[in-house]
């Protein structure tokens, strides 16, 4: 794998990683609706909206491999707001991937594809999706089109169910969910380069205290985590917060996500 291609660049998650994927590739082709301006003497920008199959095509061309970020994110979105962003553009990355011959996609999902499973109940690989939002609902979607594109067409895909990446920890949910940038990068790394990856399914998490996810698959596919949440934490009191079960946001794993505009049953879903 000599040249990648990375959508979202300029988001947080891109901005993090570029650093990482610039030492361990060759060339990293940069690509976002919003401008870039600084580059790495081995970085590339090209601006557009991957809801343009032409534009997406002429990407992949290009790359041997993608690293797919771009989509809007956000608990209070629409279903109209992430259908262009979110769900064609993940549908033309594959289509696109797939017409230039590309072998390898590692797909940007997240833990809110699962996010109204209750904290404490087993989450692993073969868990099915219970999105908390339509950003959830559309990272579930862009899973089960990963796995299409691997079984109909020969692809590669990891899709990886990220949870909370930054800098610092700063509440007791992200405790359990945060990831550093270098075990992402890590992911990514087998993701790109695992021979006959065909569909696999992993968790974006760190070395966490009572993790939410079971994440025996990635360490199958060679996953050690580098990082710790502990020592993130921006302030000591996060370690001795303890949710509250009886709310949805502390009730499930996707906290928020799931607690904004929540209209539903609560006893059902916290009780």
């Amino acid at each position: 794998m000599k040249k990648i291609l990375l959508t979202g660049a300029a988001g947080i998650v891109g901005t993090a990683l570029r650093p990482l994927l610039r030492e361990r590739y060759s060339h990293v082709l940069l690509t976002d609706i919003a401008g870039i301006t600084s580059l790495a003497e081995n970085e590339s920008f090209e601006r557009g909206d991957i809801a343009d199959l032409s534009f997406v095509k002429t990407l992949a061309a290009q790359v041997d491999g993608i690293v797919h970020l771009a989509g809007m994110v956000g608990p209070d979105y629409t279903f109209d707001d992430v259908l262009l962003p979110n769900i064609v553009g993940t549908q033309n990355v594959y289509a696109a991937a797939h017409a230039a011959g590309v072998t390898h996609v590692v797909y940007a999902s997240s833990h809110h594809s699962v996010g109204f499973i209750r904290r404490g109940e087993h989450i692993d690989e073969t868990t099915a999706p219970r999105p908390d939002s339509y950003y959830g609902v559309s990272k579930a979607f862009g899973e089960s089109l990963g796995a299409f594109f691997a079984d109909k067409f020969g692809l590669n895909v990891l899709a990886i169910r990220i949870g909370f990446v930054g800098d610092t920890v700063a509440d007791e949910r992200r405790l359990h969910t945060w990831t550093s940038p270098r075990d992402l990068a890590q992911l990514i790394e087998i993701g790109l380069t695992t021979p006959n990856l065909g569909y696999e399914l992993v968790y974006g998490v760190s070395d966490n205290p009572g993790p939410f996810f079971v994440n025996t698959n990635a360490e199958r596919l060679g996953y050690r985590p580098k990082d710790k949440s502990v020592n993130a934490v921006a302030d000591p009191s996060v370690l001795d917060a303890r949710p509250d079960p009886n709310t949805i946001e502390g009730a499930v794993v996707g906290g928020r996500f799931a607690a904004s505009g929540f209209e539903g049953n609560t006893g059902r879903v916290a009780g």
